[in-house]
Parts: structure tokens; sequence; C-alpha cells
């Protein structure tokens, strides 16, 4: 149970910050990351995307208390936000998983591969390892064919923030790309020495 110095701390933490000030969210941040992160991590059972949806709850908790509107308990708050950033997280996930299942099912009706299809078929079986976000981004940018702006309509962050991560979400699969690149090019090489003289 937090002491009533802490409690006071907390709500000078609350008042600085609401005036703009960085050393304050520090103080909230260590606070309760370890907390909010815990909560985060038992919820999505994935410590990358834990890491994400913590940062994501901090920016969102900043951008709030910033705007003067009022906060009673901040751990309450914190926790709220963090709630409803997992339930984000499960419908996005359930989203994608949709989507991955459409391309599957287009894919089964075309007939003879084309490059394009084959590209497809990449982009299917490799964007799964990618985090939820990023597969959500390129589905949608590169797969549905919609803008910056309707993408970020869509997931409800600004333009130059879908832009960022749709070139960290390309650059993630260009490095899975390259990787199995890199493996089979190993494997051909490996060929070549095992084969017999003719």
């Amino acid at each position: 149970m937090a002491s009533l110095k802490d409690k006071l701390k907390e709500k000078i933490a609350l008042l600085r910050l609401r005036q703009g000030d960085t050393e304050a969210f520090g103080y909230i941040y260590e606070t309760y990351i370890e907390q909010i992160y815990r909560y985060i991590y038992f919820r999505t059972s994935d410590q990358g995307m834990a890491h994400d949806i913590a940062q994501d709850v901090f920016l969102q908790t900043w951008e709030y208390i910033v705007s003067k509107k009022p906060v009673q308990n901040l751990k309450s708050f914190l926790y709220k936000v963090a709630y409803h950033k997992v339930v984000d997280y499960y419908r996005v996930k359930e989203r994608q998983t949709q989507l991955i299942d459409e391309m599957q099912e287009r894919a089964l009706q075309t007939g003879a591969p084309n490059s394009t299809d084959i590209e497809m078929h990449f982009l299917m079986k490799h964007i799964q390892s990618l985090k939820p976000e990023y597969q959500d981004i390129i589905v949608l940018k590169h797969v549905e064919g919609l803008s910056i702006s309707e993408i970020a309509h869509i997931i409800g962050k600004d333009a130059n923030n879908i832009r960022v991560t749709l070139h960290r979400a390309l650059a993630s699969l260009k490095e899975i790309y390259n990787a199995i690149q890199n493996r089979n090019k190993i494997q051909q090489k490996k060929n070549v020495v095992e084969s017999p003289d003719q």
C-alpha cells in the first residue's frame, strides 16, 4: 500500500505533469512501468508486444494529462488505459487472422502462379512472424491498397506514426527475407560441395 508520502509525491507529479514537466512524467513512468508491463505481459504472453503496449499506455496517459483532463487516481487510470489497449490488441489480432484467411482463399482460387502470386505467398507465409501492428499496416497498405491517411484513420494514429511503423514493418519483413535468402545460399553452396565431380 502506498504511503502518505508516496501519494503526495504522485499528486505533485500530476500537477507538474499538467504543466508539461517531463521530469514529473519520468517519476510516474518509473513508479508504474513494472506493474503495467507485468499486467500486459500476463494478458498477451508476448514480451515485445507487452513492451510496445506499455509504451502506448504511458504515451496516451501523458497526452491525456497534459491536455488538462482530470485524473483522480493515476494507478487506476493507467490500468484502465492498459486494459483498453489489450482489448484493442486482441481485436486487431482477430481482424488480422480474418484478413490472412481471406488472402489464402484468394490465393487458392487463382490459377497458375505468377510473380505477384509468389510475392503474395511469401507475404502470407512470413507476415505472421511480425508483430500484429506491423501485420495490420502491411496488409492494409500493400494488400488492401489503402492510403496512409486511410490507415491512420482506421487504426486511430496519425499519418506520420503510420509511415514510421510501415517503414519498420517492411524493414522487419526484409530482414526475414534476407535471412531466408542467406540460408538458401548456404544450402546451395553446401550442395555443390557435397555433390561428386562429373
